[in-house]
């Protein structure tokens, strides 16, 4: 079981995300499962060729998906450094499930 840590936060008079200029800001949860960092990105009437996904060094990312006349636009800062070695990224049914491992060397226990 997964680790909760943020969920984002709707308007709550309109019932959307925060919006900047033309972009809306995503419905999203990240959480830490295994040595995963999992992004779930609520992105709905989106084709996957408009969806752009982007580290911005070990700790803060950058989503914006454009198309059939919505737009939004997603940039967070990480909870933990992540890598891109061994990562994935799949979109389905207005869904963008992001992966990325966790930067760091694990430690054992004795």
């Amino acid at each position: 079981m997964g680790i909760f840590i943020r969920i984002g936060i709707d308007n709550a008079y309109e019932g959307q995300g925060i919006r900047t200029g033309d972009y809306k800001e995503p419905r999203y949860s990240m959480m830490v499962e295994d040595d995963y960092l999992i992004i779930e990105v609520e992105i709905p009437g989106i084709n996957k060729e408009g969806i752009t996904v982007k580290l911005v060094g070990e700790d803060k990312i950058f989503i914006k998906a454009e198309g059939d006349g919505r737009k939004y636009l997603l940039i967070r800062q990480l909870p933990v450094p992540v890598t891109l070695e061994n990562s994935q990224a799949v979109y389905r049914n207005g869904l963008l499930i992001i992966r990325l491992p966790i930067k760091g060397t694990r430690i054992g226990v004795e």
